[in-house]
C-alpha cells in the first residue's frame, strides 16, 4: 500500500505545560485507510491529529522531535495543507464566519474557486445535509450539535484527501450521529479517514484499522473484528422512589420561550412543564437545535424568566443570583466557559481529594486551558458537581 502518512519517533511538548505527547517507533497510515485512535484523556490522540494536519508545530509551538511525511514530504516543511481536513472536538473554537452560507463559503473561496461553482456546492452539501432552511442564521445562535455539523460540513465541501475527525459525534444526538458518518461514509472513496470516537458503535463496519496510544506513547494494532463495538449500556436503571406526598425540588409551568429574532409564532420551547424530586437524575433528549441547552439555562438563571421555574416552591425570578448559584449549576457544553484561574489546583480550591476522584491530581499546577479536552471536561465537571442540582 501507498503510504500517505510516515510517523517517525515523533515527539511534543507543549511550552509551559506537563502536556506531551509521543508516539516510539514508525507508524505508517495508508492511503485508503479508515483509523479509530484511541487511547485514554491525555494520551496524545488530539494532539497527533494536530501534528498531521500541521497546526503542530506551525501554529502551536513547542518542544519538537522526530519526523512525520506526508507523501514523502516534511509536513512541517509544506506551505499549502488544505488537501488535509480537520475537524476539532470543540465545534465553539472552529467558526470563523458570522452565518452559516459565510463558513461554508470561506474555505472555497481561499481555494479560488469562481462564486457560482461556490453557490451551487452549498446548495448541494446544504441539501445533503438538510440544513438549507438556516443557511442565513447567524453561527453564534446555532447550537453545539448543529454548529459541529457546519464545522464538519465546511470540511467535506472542499473535498479534502484526508479526513481528520476528532469526536465528529461528539455534540450530536443519535440521529444527526448516525446521519454525519453516513455522510462521512460516502466520502471517504479515495481518502485517508484518521478518527477519535469514544462513540464507537456508529463506526461499525466502517473502520478497518484500530490503533490505541498507551499513556507511553506506544501504538498497539488492533484487527476491527477483535473490538466490540457495541454500544455502552447499564444493565441496571437508576430507581428513582417518589413519595405521593413529596413536594418537589424544582417545577416548571406552562413556560414557552423564544430567542429575540426567532419566529414568536413558533416558539422554541412551546408549554413546558416539569417536576423534578430530590435525588431524581431526569434526562432531556431531542434533537439538535430542539431547545435542550436554553431549557437548562433558564432553569439555572443564565437566560431570565418569571412565574414560570420554581425552586422549592419559590419562583427563581425572586431569588438572589448569589444564593441561587450555590444551590444549582450548569455544566456547560464548552468546558473552557467554567475556567477562571491560572491552574486546575486553584480552579478546584486545591481539594486534593477532589482532584484525586478526576484524576487531576497531577495536573495540579497546570492552566487548564493547556489540558487534553478529557481532561478540560473532567475539570469542569469537578467545579459544578457541588450544588444540590
Amino acid at each position: 500500500m501507498t503510504p500517505v502518512y510516515k510517523i517517525e519517533n515523533f515527539k511534543f511538548r507543549y511550552p509551559h505545560s506537563n502536556m506531551a505527547i509521543s508516539i516510539a517507533g514508525t507508524l505508517h497510515i495508508n492511503y485508503g485507510d479508515i483509523v479509530l485512535l484511541q487511547g485514554d484523556s491525555g494520551s496524545g490522540k488530539s494532539s497527533l491529529l494536530l501534528a498531521l494536519k500541521g497546526i503542530i508545530p506551525n501554529l502551536i509551538n513547542g518542544s519538537l522531535s522526530g519526523t512525520i511525511l506526508f507523501h514523502k514530504q516534511n509536513l512541517f516543511e509544506l506551505e499549502d495543507t488544505s488537501c488535509i481536513g480537520y475537524l476539532g472536538q470543540n465545534p465553539h473554537n472552529q467558526l470563523i464566519c458570522d452565518t452559516v452560507y459565510q463558513e461554508l463559503a470561506f474555505g472555497l473561496e481561499n481555494q479560488g474557486i469562481p462564486s457560482l461553482i461556490i453557490q451551487q456546492k452549498i446548495e448541494e452539501y446544504s441539501a445533503r445535509f438538510k440544513i438549507t432552511h438556516f443557511l442565513q442564521r447567524e453561527v453564534r445562535n446555532l447550537s453545539g450539535g448543529e454548529k459541529q455539523k457546519i464545522n464538519l460540513l465546511a470540511i467535506l465541501i472542499m473535498e479534502p484527501e484526508v479526513l481528520l475527525l476528532d469526536e465528529p459525534t461528539a455534540f450530536l444526538d443519535p440521529e444527526s450521529a448516525t446521519e454525519i458518518i453516513s455522510i462521512i461514509h460516502g466520502h471517504t472513496q479515495q481518502k485517508t479517514v484518521i478518527i477519535i470516537e469514544h462513540n464507537i458503535h456508529y463506526l461499525k463496519n466502517f473502520v478497518n484499522r484500530v490503533i490505541i496510544i498507551d499513556k507511553h506513547g506506544q501504538t498497539n494494532e488492533y484487527n476491527p473484528a477483535s473490538i466490540d463495538f457495541s454500544p455502552i449500556s447499564d444493565t441496571q436503571p437508576c430507581k428513582s422512589i417518589i413519595n405521593a406526598y413529596s413536594t418537589p425540588v424544582l417545577s416548571i409551568n406552562n413556560m414557552s420561550f423564544t430567542y429575540k429574532g426567532m419566529n414568536s409564532q413558533t416558539p422554541l420551547l412551546n408549554n413546558i412543564n416539569l417536576d423534578v424530586y430530590h435525588r431524581q437524575i431526569v434526562g432531556i433528549i431531542g434533537k439538535n437545535g430542539s431547545g435542550k441547552s436554553s431549557l437548562l439555562k433558564l432553569i439555572s438563571k443564565i437566560i431570565p424568566c418569571k412565574s414560570c421555574i420554581y425552586y422549592k416552591q419559590q419562583d427563581i425570578h425572586d431569588i438572589k443570583a448569589g444564593s441561587y448559584w450555590r444551590e444549582i449549576s450548569l455544566l456547560w457544553q464548552n468546558p473552557e466557559n467554567h475556567f477562571l484561574y491560572h491552574n486546575v489546583g486553584h480552579e478546584l480550591n486545591n481539594d486534593v481529594a477532589l482532584m484525586q476522584q478526576f484524576a487531576l491530581e497531577e495536573s495540579a499546577t497546570q492552566n487548564p486551558y493547556c489540558l487534553s479536552e478529557g481532561q478540560k471536561r473532567r475539570l469542569s465537571l469537578a467545579i459544578s458537581i457541588k450544588p444540590d442540582i
